[in-house]
C-alpha cells in the first residue's frame, strides 16, 4: 500500500500542469530538478509544478494552466515559478513572482483561490484580472483591472483589498501605499501589452464576491 501511495504521489509530481501557449523572444526554462537555467522554452512547452521560467529583454512568455485556462502573460526580465497541485482533476494553483512584471487572467476558481506570492506578499483571488510588478528597490506593486482579490503581508500581518485604477505599493515591514495609478505607469503597460500583441485592458470597477 505504501508503495502505491508513493507511486501515485510520483506521477501526480511528475504531471504537467500548464502549457506554454505563446512565446516571443529569448525565453528560458528550469525544471525543479535542474540547479541553472538551461534550456530555452518553445511553443507548447509542458511546465511541471514548481518549474521556473525566465523571461529576457524584449522576449514575452504566456502559461496557461491545464485545467481551466487560468493565464500568466510574462514581459520582460521576468521570472516566476510556476505551481501546482492536482486534487480531483483540479489545479490548485500559485505562482511565485520573483521578480519582473506579469498580468495574470484569473477564471473562476471552482476548488481554491489562486495564489500570487511576491518577495512582500501573497494575493488570492478566485476570479480577477491584475498586474503585478516586483523590484527589490520600489517594492511590489499591483494594479487590479476587474473583480476582487485580497492582499497580505506578513510582516505587518495586514490585509487590503485592491481597487480599480489605483496601485497598492507593498514593502517589507512597511504600511501599505495605496496611490492612483498614474497615467504614465497605465501607458507603459498598455506599450507592452501592444509589443507582445496582447489585447488591451480597461480598468472596470471592482466587484465583490
Amino acid at each position: 500500500i505504501l508503495i502505491l501511495l508513493f507511486y501515485n504521489q510520483w506521477l501526480l509530481a511528475t504531471e504537467p500542469v500548464a502549457v506554454i501557449s505563446k512565446l516571443r523572444g529569448k525565453v528560458k526554462h528550469k525544471m525543479v530538478s535542474k540547479n541553472k537555467y538551461r534550456d530555452y522554452a518553445h511553443l507548447n512547452t509542458l511546465i511541471l509544478s514548481d518549474s521556473q521560467i525566465k523571461t529576457k529583454k524584449g522576449a514575452f512568455s504566456r502559461v496557461v494552466y491545464l485545467d481551466d485556462g487560468l493565464a500568466i502573460s510574462i514581459y520582460e526580465n521576468t521570472e516566476v515559478k510556476v505551481q501546482g497541485t492536482i486534487d480531483n482533476r483540479m489545479i490548485l494553483k500559485q505562482v511565485d513572482l520573483i521578480k519582473g512584471i506579469i498580468r495574470v487572467n484569473v477564471t473562476n476558481q471552482k476548488s481554491d483561490e489562486f495564489i500570487l506570492a511576491t518577495p512582500s506578499s501573497e494575493l488570492k483571488c478566485k476570479q480577477c484580472n491584475f498586474w503585478a510588478i516586483s523590484d527589490k528597490i520600489k517594492g511590489d506593486q499591483f494594479i487590479q483591472e476587474s473583480g476582487y482579490a485580497e492582499l497580505f503581508n506578513a510582516s505587518i500581518n495586514t490585509t487590503v483589498e485592491l481597487i480599480s485604477d489605483s496601485t497598492i505599493i507593498s514593502k517589507e515591514n512597511i504600511a501599505f501605499n495605496l496611490i492612483k495609478t498614474p497615467i504614465t505607469d497605465t501607458k507603459f503597460l498598455e506599450s507592452l501589452m501592444l509589443d507582445a500583441d496582447e489585447k488591451i485592458f480597461e480598468y472596470k470597477k471592482e466587484q465583490h464576491p
